[in-house]
């Protein structure tokens, strides 16, 4: 299976040139707040992640920064109090872009299309389209080999353009990987200055050593490998004209299907010219052709308690000690050690991150999880 999606997500708003020509750089702030004003409402943000509050972490080079809700992931609203020329930008983290989806039921371009307004431009700055291979036995090291062997090659089409050939162009991407043992699970192409790059990893692998959102998923599944195309500037900006064109799901995904293969074709090479497709760029080419794809599932469950139970339970010897005391005392001591625990907790003032923990991750736990018997069942039944 595939499942196309998007990742991250960074959204411009300019005032549009008329308005922006009667506009004094002074009244700027004012202009900006009722910009974000008029986008929260018509993306319904207070009834999806909660309450306007200052977000103490704004994005780079801007000044004024909003979030909404407690929530333990990223989402930023912001401007620069003396730079009109930066406008108002939205960044959703992966996570934060996930929960908005779910909440309110839209996908990315239906989003872009519901902000719209005759007040600013709106286009993006930023955005990291995906391709999930989930159980289609791709593997990155291989991937990685091939490139360094030269037996594989990114490649874009070119028409000639007096015989109206096709043919394919063998583009010169550098390329790196991190390698972990004998594995390399992540491969990095293009260069951090192009305004398209593409990173190839093990998804799986990824999920289950950092617990991340989507960690349940990981299990499941017997491979996953992602590929994760960030584009910025003038591409984002394309892509931005394209979203707002876009009219059903099925143009959606084919929109991203085209521009993955478009910009990175992997094709193999005999002897130094190019023979096909590889078979992750044909899988892309059949997303197009035959609709052989799903979209992405947004998930936005928190893991952080269950990492820190993996670490109280293999990380920390606390097992090991309660195994020793037992042995020792019997299982009456286990019952004593933990009428201890309850009793101290009862003291225990806590420190500023756990509070501020608490106040970022408590409603989304309560809304996951309703009791406590279920989050065990999703998370510890087995082990972690």
């Amino acid at each position: 299976m595939i499942e196309l999606g998007v990742d991250e997500l960074t959204i411009v708003l300019q005032l549009k040139p008329e308005i922006k020509n009667s506009c004094n750089s002074f009244d700027w702030s004012a202009v900006a707040e009722n910009i974000i004003h008029v986008f929260v409402d018509k993306a319904n943000f207070l009834t999806i992640y909660g309450e306007k509050e200052l977000e103490r972490a704004p994005p780079k080079g801007y000044e004024i920064a909003y979030t909404f809700g407690n929530h333990n992931f990223y989402l930023a609203i912001a401007y620069h109090q003396y730079q009109m020329s930066m406008g108002v930008i939205v960044k959703f983290s992966a996570q934060s872009l996930d929960y908005y989806c779910e909440k309110s039921g839209l996908k990315v371009y239906e989003l872009l299309q519901r902000i719209t307004d005759d007040f600013y431009i709106t286009r993006l700055s930023r955005i990291d389209l995906i391709a999930d291979y989930i159980d289609e036995d791709i593997d990155t090291t291989e991937i990685y080999q091939g490139l360094m062997d030269k037996k594989i090659g990114i490649f874009r089409e070119q028409v000639n353009k007096k015989t109206k050939e096709l043919s394919y162009k063998k583009c010169p991407m550098k390329f790196r990987g991190i390698i972990k043992e004998s594995d390399v699970p992540t491969i990095y192409i293009g260069s951090v200055q192009s305004n398209s790059t593409l990173r190839i990893y093990d998804k799986k692998r990824e999920q289950i050593e950092r617990k991340g959102s989507k960690f349940d998923k990981a299990i499941k599944c017997k491979d996953w490998v992602r590929f994760e195309a960030v584009f910025r500037k003038e591409f984002a900006h394309q892509l931005s004209n394209e979203l707002l064109k876009i009219k059903t799901d099925d143009e959606f995904a084919n929109l991203i299907a085209c521009t993955l293969i478009q910009k990175f074709r992997f094709m193999h090479i005999v002897n130094g010219v190019v023979d096909c497709d590889t078979i992750y760029s044909q899988m892309l080419i059949d997303c197009i052709t035959n609709n052989y794809f799903t979209l992405k599932s947004p998930s936005s469950r928190n893991y952080d308690i269950a990492k820190s139970f993996e670490y109280l339970f293999y990380g920390s010897g606390l097992i090991s000690v309660l195994y020793k005391i037992k042995a020792i005392w019997g299982d009456g001591a286990i019952s004593g050690v933990f009428n201890f625990i309850n009793e101290y907790l009862k003291e225990w003032k806590p420190n500023d991150d756990c509070r501020y923990w608490l106040m970022h991750n408590e409603k989304d736990y309560k809304q996951n999880y309703p009791d406590f018997d279920t989050f065990l069942k999703q998370n510890l039944s087995t082990k972690l």
